[in-house]
């Protein structure tokens, strides 16, 4: 019986100071705080997707066309998506996010509300086809400047979702 115990004792003491050991690492990797740049590009991402789920709300709403109108609805929902996801990742890395679109973005959707029909739809889509060729380079160069993990995992999810909207948009302005 006295085996037992003294050949137990160190197993446990080992196997705690395992766990204490693969714990203490992975807090360690967490508590690497962001680069500037990497807050400073969640906060411009989280801003330029509230506003194009912004002016897609407004395409679901104006547009006669119902491509247009579904493409928009897909905007939407994807740009929702990314927005809470964008979100999370602020809050875990102590990022501020402004809930204010830019005075470029508010220009460009007031533009859009100001504009009917064919207009509308051709407005529209050229401004989803420019925002979104500008995010997808943005997001790019993100991928390849960026470490932190999480940051990494949204952006590279993100990207080719960028790259489908963009092509939508692209050839929903051809016809």
């Amino acid at each position: 019986m006295k085996y037992i115990t003294t050949s137990f004792l160190p197993t446990v003491t080992l196997a705690l100071c395992g766990v204490l050991f693969l714990s203490t690492t992975q807090a360690e990797d967490k508590a690497i705080p962001i680069t500037s740049a990497e807050s400073k590009f969640i906060q411009t991402a989280a801003i330029d997707s509230h506003a194009e789920t912004e002016i897609a709300q407004l395409a679901v709403k104006k547009s006669e066309n119902a491509n247009v109108k579904a493409f928009a609805a897909t905007l939407v929902t994807d740009h929702k998506t990314l927005n809470k996801e964008l979100k999370q990742l602020a809050a875990t890395q102590h990022v501020m996010l402004s809930k204010e679109i830019t005075p470029a973005q508010t220009a460009t959707l007031k533009k859009l509300e100001t504009a009917t029909g064919l207009e509308f739809d051709k407005e529209f889509l050229a401004t989803v086809t420019d925002h979104h060729q500008s995010h997808i380079s943005s997001y790019e160069q993100a991928s390849k400047d960026h470490k932190d993990k999480e940051l990494k995992l949204v952006v590279d999810k993100t990207i080719p979702v960028l790259k489908a909207h963009h092509a939508t948009a692209v050839s929903l302005a051809a016809k």
